[in-house]
């Protein structure tokens, strides 16, 4: 009597062979699909923004309430199809950082952290400043900060 092979297993591969193996021995394509949500393109998207020097943090670009409302910096919109994406970006950037070479590095870096995180290929990043932020904000920034006297 012959081996019995598991359910999906190439044939001749023993029953008592561990499941990870078995589906190792399959061509990629048969062993299952990886779809990454909307939502996760655009947290890695926001993540590499505010890992580019020069763009001012979330918390200098607007107030609790607007923070609240989701009217802080960066504002992300991707859009997908299949494992490729449009990405528009408005940023602020902390004074007096050079928005040429800002804007370069936030679509290099856009790019590269969407391919090596998620898959996906980024055919076109479309950034806009929209604000210029005090560095003096920047730097007394977090829960620390004390109100300015004026």
């Amino acid at each position: 009597m012959s081996d019995p092979t598991p359910v999906g297993a190439p044939a001749g591969t023993p029953l008592g062979e561990p499941a990870a193996r078995t589906q190792a021995l399959r061509p990629a394509p048969q062993r299952g699909s990886l779809r990454v949500a909307d939502k996760v393109v655009e947290k890695v998207t926001r993540a590499a923004v505010l890992g580019v020097p020069g763009v001012a943090p979330v918390a200098t670009t607007a107030g609790t309430v607007g923070r609240a409302l989701g009217r802080s910096y960066p504002h992300v919109a991707c859009s997908r199809s299949g494992d490729r994406a449009r990405v528009r970006l408005e940023v602020a950037l902390v004074w007096p950082s050079p928005a040429a070479d800002v804007v370069r590095a936030v679509c290099a870096a856009v790019s590269d952290q969407l391919l090596t995180f998620a898959g996906v290929h980024v055919d076109e990043v479309r950034t806009t400043v929209a604000r210029i932020v005090d560095p003096s904000d920047v730097e007394t920034s977090g829960p620390t900060k004390e109100p300015r006297v004026r």
